[in-house]
């Protein structure tokens, strides 16, 4: 089994989007539909080289997840993918250990990049 992403997004179609963006690339594409979901993978022994996270979401939002991940799994990159793109926003996902942010829907180019950036090479 290769490495592992995982997308965390309560949107089928945005997670079929980067599945579809991810699939020629090395990487094993690991979904979670929500915030606890994503944790509750990390607990039962998930672990992913990285990680794309959406902010909104129902339950535990993004910001959270983000925190409690990074907790979790230290320097793990954490991409934040979203479409609030508010300086505020921004500024409270940098806060909260994202790694970098990129605007929803994110385009090829952008995602292969940011796991570039990440020493992945896709």
């Amino acid at each position: 089994m290769g490495q592992k992403v995982l997308l965390v997004d309560d949107s089928l179609v945005a997670r079929l989007g980067m599945k579809k963006i991810l699939k020629d690339t090395p990487f094993e594409v690991v979904e979670a539909a929500s915030g606890e979901d994503a944790l509750a993978a990390i607990d039962g022994g998930l672990r992913p080289v990285f990680v794309f996270l959406d902010l909104t979401m129902p339950g535990m939002g993004g910001l959270n997840a983000l925190r409690e991940l990074r907790r979790r799994m230290g320097e793990l990159p954490i991409v934040v993918v979203t479409a609030d793109i508010q300086k505020a926003t921004i500024e409270e996902a940098r806060l909260a250990g994202a790694t970098e942010l990129l605007p929803k829907p994110a385009d090829r180019g952008a995602v292969l990049a940011a796991l570039a950036r990440a020493g992945l090479p896709a």
